[in-house]
Order: structure tokens, then sequence, then C-alpha cells
């Protein structure tokens, strides 16, 4: 039975100097599910980390009482929660103490290497432009999440940071998710400009200067950065043949959330149709694609362009997403993303 932990004050957090593990901290609060449900799921897949990263979980004194913590979690109690329904300026303004303005205050003082929520959107991109210094060369932070393709997952951004946009934040959008792409070793990434047609001469004079931005990509030089092959249409992103798909923030999240909101009323035809007459090998490509196609299922969007590495979960994500995300974070960490960042730039 692992040893009962003291829950400590926030002031009294200090990270041993020899602990080199990722430490990643994880809101339980704000989002449309249970704290009780994500705090017992991610307790159990802490055996799964097998001391691979060093987890703080926010939540209030009366959710972490009785519990016993492995030594590699520590439990964050605060008094203040934001919630969905929260005005973003005021939460942020008004509940210091709430988990997630907390785990953002850590994230800055460098208790942690990553912030995990799946809590107010708005309030969360606030609070980390507000504490958090913009990395050199971006004038707008982007949301940046992972789609699936035929061939590979997409790094699409933004997906809902920047409603209004210029050509020289798309040209940053495409660096950044460059460099993400690259921190999951592909070499040399392509990069699509997400447009109403593939002619260069397509779309609004912001999409037009940006195409001649983005051709900077195509100059002869030794070691490329990434291969731009220019405008492409939403039918064609799931085919597989980018690996970064920049858009603007309203564009960006009305396409994402079409994508998710198709998935999964195929999944749930499929589902139903076979729910009589299924074959075991019919039940496991259905869960195969549940997988693969549900956007609960996949790690929450990064909030790239702050210094540090902060990920959105959706509102109403499974215990799995964070786990994706908890990965995800150990990733990036170890491939010091946020430097690899400012390499490209």
């Amino acid at each position: 039975m692992p040893k009962k932990n003291k829950i400590p004050v926030i002031e009294e957090i200090t990270i041993p100097s020899g602990n080199k593990l990722p430490k990643i901290g994880i809101d339980l609060l704000g989002s449309d599910s249970p704290p009780e449900e994500l705090l017992a799921a991610l307790l159990k897949f802490f055996m799964e980390l097998k001391g691979s990263a060093h987890l703080f979980l926010f939540g209030t004194q009366a959710l972490f009482k009785g519990i016993p913590f492995p030594s590699l979690i520590t439990p964050v109690p605060v008094s203040e929660v934001i919630s969905m329904e929260d005005n973003p300026l005021s939460a942020i303004r008004h509940k210091k103490n709430s988990s997630l303005c907390t785990g953002i205050d850590m994230l800055k003082e460098g208790k942690l290497q990553a912030f995990i929520s799946a809590g107010n959107t708005g309030a969360l991109m606030a609070y980390a432009k507000m504490r958090l210094p913009d990395l050199p060369g971006i004038d707008r932070p982007a949301l940046l999440t992972l789609l699936p393709s035929r061939q590979k997952e997409i790094a699409v951004l933004d997906v809902g940071a920047n409603t209004s946009f210029k050509a020289e934040h798309l040209y940053q959008f495409a660096l950044m998710g460059v460099a993400y792409q690259k921190s999951r070793g592909i070499q040399t990434p392509t990069v699509g400009l997400l447009n109403i047609g593939t002619e260069a001469k397509k779309g609004t004079p912001e999409l037009r200067e940006a195409y001649k931005k983005l051709e900077k990509f195509n100059k002869p030089v030794k070691n490329k950065k990434a291969i731009f092959i220019g405008n492409i249409e939403g039918r064609d992103v799931f085919q597989g043949h980018i690996d970064v798909l920049v858009t603007d923030g309203f564009t960006g999240n009305v396409f994402l959330k079409t994508a998710e909101g198709i998935a999964g009323v195929i999944l749930d035809q499929l589902e139903e149709t076979a729910q009589e007459e299924c074959s075991p090998l019919l039940k496991r490509m259905l869960s195969m694609l549940r997988t693969q196609l549900h956007y609960a299922e996949y790690p929450g969007a990064i909030l790239c362009g702050v210094d540090g590495i902060v990920m959105k979960c959706h509102g109403n994500t499974s215990s799995q997403s964070f786990a994706h995300s908890i990965v995800s974070a150990v990733r990036l960490i170890k491939h010091d993303f946020i430097n690899q960042i400012r390499s490209h730039l």
C-alpha cells in the first residue's frame, strides 16, 4: 500500500534537486467530467507511466481527502474553481486561487514543465498569455491539435485562439507546427494552407500573402526546415499528404468541430447498425475506429507561442484523452519543444 502523503499548501511545494523527471500539472476541476472520475482514472493510469513523470494534481481538499498518493503524485489543493459558465476575464481576475490560475502560476515559477486542463478555454488562454512571456518572434499564440488522416496524424493550427489574423501570423503558425512535428520525429514536415481552392491566387488578400511567405520553405537550401505544398481544400486534408495544416483560429475551429461531428455521426451509426449482429472482428474494427477518430481520445490542443507547455483538453474529455495528453507532454518536454520553436523562429 503506497504511503499516504500529507496534502501540502501551495507555498510548501518544492521539487527535490535530484528529481529530473518531467513535472506535469493536471487540472481536475472546471470541466464537464466529474473530478472524482478523472482522479480515479489518473491514479490507475499512473501505474502505466512506470515512473516516467511526476504528476501534480489540482483539486479541492475534499477531493483528495483520505487518498494515499504515491510519491510521484503531488496533490495541490485549491479553494476556487473557474467553471465553463464563468466570464474568462472576470474569472482570472477574481479567482486567483483556482486550479487553472494556480497551475499556470506554478508553470511560470518553474515548478511545472507542462500544465493540462479541460476547463474554461478562454480563461486558460487569457491567463497563460497574461502570465507567460511570448516566445521571440511570435505575435500571437495559437492552439495546435492533432487530427487523424489516412496515412498519419496532422498538426492543425490555429484551432481557436485567434479569430482575426494577418499573413505573418499564419507564417508563424507554420513554423510552430513544423517544430511540433519535428519533435514527433518527422524530419522535413510538409505544410499546407487551408483555402477554398488550390491555386495560389485563391482566397482573401491575407491568404494570398501568406501563400507567398510560406513559399520561403521551398528555397534551395542544404537542410530544409519543411516543404510547402501550397493551398489545400478541406475535403483533401484527410488524404494524409501534409504534416501541418495552417489556418486562422475562426476557420480552424469550424473545420475541427465539423470534422469531429461528422466522425461522431459515422461512428454512432456504424455501432448502432452492428449492435444486433456483430462478429468479434467487426467489434475490434469498430473499437479501433473509435480510438482513431473520436476527438475525446486524442491529446489536448497545445497553446503554442508562450514560454511554457500549456495543453487544453475538451470540456467533456475522457480520462483516456488526459492520459494521451500526459504522454504527449512528456514527449514535448524530453524533445525540448519550447527551445525547438525558438530555433525555428
